[in-house]
């Protein structure tokens, strides 16, 4: 995944908040996108997930908070500005009577964009330009969605549930746009409940529950944080009943002289046990982001 050198700020939101009546949307959601990043918003459907994001454009009127893109107040970019911000929002509606060769050069021509890569990306994703958009599946429509994200080479990428619809193989050439767009210099937020995705993608993550961000961090510095799983090879390994005697142990499995088991808290009492016993090795796995999701969800 490409890093620029700079570390410049090129989406800043700051105390987003957005009530339905008295239903909460989001609340005070904060957090930094810099230039060259991959940044996950990761949550289950409701989560407020796709109002932070139309709330951050100005397409649904926020009630307090701001958002800054590219340097500015979202309110205050220029027409010009705008056509560096490209948007895929979860639902989308097309002029249907359009093939999606119309479609999408009508889009760039709306965009006064210079250049586009249309016929590129429509390849990449093995898309039919000449067919109408009515008689397009699910899947077609968001690919054709895709490629009016990308097709002009915007600054800023902003995509919500992007693979919704894809099969696993249109769901990998998309990893694979978002990462060559990326090395162009496209930033990108990607908003999915999709974990495997954001975690091929994204380095950054922010983790939304019931309309609050409760975590947004670099994904290595969240494995820091997060409860640790041990794998631990014995020359001959103790029962299973005198391991589960250890305090904060869980997801408890042995098999031949090998265990891995989770420790919530403490570990003095697990160095205890095993120490009594032959170790033969001791490894800390790397929790994966659904660990990590699952442990800030749970402690939230």
């Amino acid at each position: 995944m490409s890093r620029n050198n700079k570390i410049n700020t090129i989406v800043e939101v700051s105390n987003l908040t957005k009530f339905y009546g008295r239903t909460k949307g989001i609340e005070k959601v904060s957090f930094e996108i810099h230039e060259g990043e991959i940044y996950g918003l990761m949550g289950p459907n409701g989560a407020g997930k796709t109002t932070t994001l139309r709330s951050m454009l100005n397409l649904i009127s926020s009630d307090s908070g701001k958002t800054n893109i590219l340097g500015k107040d979202v309110n205050e970019l220029s027409s010009k500005e705008i056509s560096h911000i490209s948007y895929l929002p979860g639902e989308f509606e097309m002029y249907s009577n359009l093939t999606g060769k119309q479609y999408l050069t009508y889009i760039s021509n709306l965009r006064n964009a210079k250049t586009n890569n249309i016929h590129l990306l429509s390849d990449q994703l093995d898309l039919d330009l000449n067919k109408k958009i009515n008689a397009l599946s699910k899947g077609n429509k968001q690919k054709i969605g895709i490629v009016q994200a990308f097709m002009n080479s915007p600054k800023l990428a902003i995509l919500d549930e992007p693979t919704s619809g894809l099969d696993p193989l249109k769901q990998q050439e998309f990893q694979n746009i978002v990462k060559e767009q990326n090395k162009e210099g496209c930033s990108v937020l990607l908003s999915s409940h999709i974990l495997n995705e954001i975690e091929d993608l994204c380095e950054k993550v922010g983790i939304i529950k019931d309309g609050t961000l409760i975590a947004s961090e670099q994904i290595s510095a969240l494995k820091n944080k997060t409860i640790k799983k041990y794998e631990v090879t014995f020359e001959n390994p103790p029962s299973e009943n005198k391991l589960s005697e250890i305090k904060g142990i869980y997801d408890l499995k042995i098999k031949d002289e090998i265990a891995t088991f989770t420790i919530k808290g403490n570990i003095d009492d697990m160095i205890k046990t095993i120490s009594k016993f032959t170790v033969i090795n001791l490894r800390i796995l790397e929790p994966d982001l659904e660990e990590i999701f699952l442990t800030y969800y749970h402690k939230a």
